[in-house]
């Protein structure tokens, strides 16, 4: 068994163990995802100012673009955070729904939140005229939050669920809908 695989069960376990155990590693695992965040941001800072990046900052048009991409990012995030919160559960993986979300949002891909999350860091690149989190930073965390889902979070949903996150993961896509396509 890989490392992915045993992360994968532990937060398994937890999830579907102990309600006060759960509540009790919702925080923390919320505290270590903005700490996670966070080191993006800072690294970006320390590197523009290190390598002498020039800003990208050209108002109005990056302070447009920034709050484009900003506001639905964090439209998405709030909307996600309801129909967990609806559905009896937090967007932590360790106290997540006890059920499948496949309605609103989560129809037309599987991880909105993240997308919405990916949304608001390249808007906040924008607006913070930073060249290394646009061009570096912002894509090496869609990476690594790619990663985490392929590997670890697909993998727990399917030990929660079975088969019927299977169909559900053949049907949706990942991160961004498909567009419609002409019948």
């Amino acid at each position: 068994m890989g490392i992915f695989e045993r992360i994968a069960n532990a937060i398994f376990h937890i999830a579907t163990g102990d309600t006060k155990k759960r509540w009790l590693y919702t925080p923390l695992v919320a505290l270590l995802f903005l700490c996670f965040i966070s080191l993006f941001f800072i690294a970006a800072y320390f590197t523009d100012r290190w390598l002498s990046l020039p800003s990208i900052s050209y108002p109005p048009w990056t302070l447009i673009a920034g709050l484009v991409l900003l506001a639905p990012g964090f439209t998405i995030v709030a909307w996600t955070w309801v129909q967990f919160w609806r559905a009896h559960g937090t967007p932590a993986p360790v106290n997540p729904p006890h059920e499948l979300i496949t309605s609103g949002l989560y129809a037309y891909c599987r991880n909105p939140m993240l997308s919405g999350i990916f949304l608001m860091i390249f808007g906040a690149g924008l607006l913070m005229g930073s060249l290394s989190l646009i061009a570096f930073y912002a894509p090496l965390f869609v990476l690594a939050l790619y990663l985490e889902a392929s590997r670890i979070e697909e993998r727990e949903m399917e030990l929660k669920f079975g088969r019927a996150y299977l169909e559900y993961k053949q049907r949706v896509p990942m991160f961004f809908p498909r567009l419609p396509q002409d019948k």
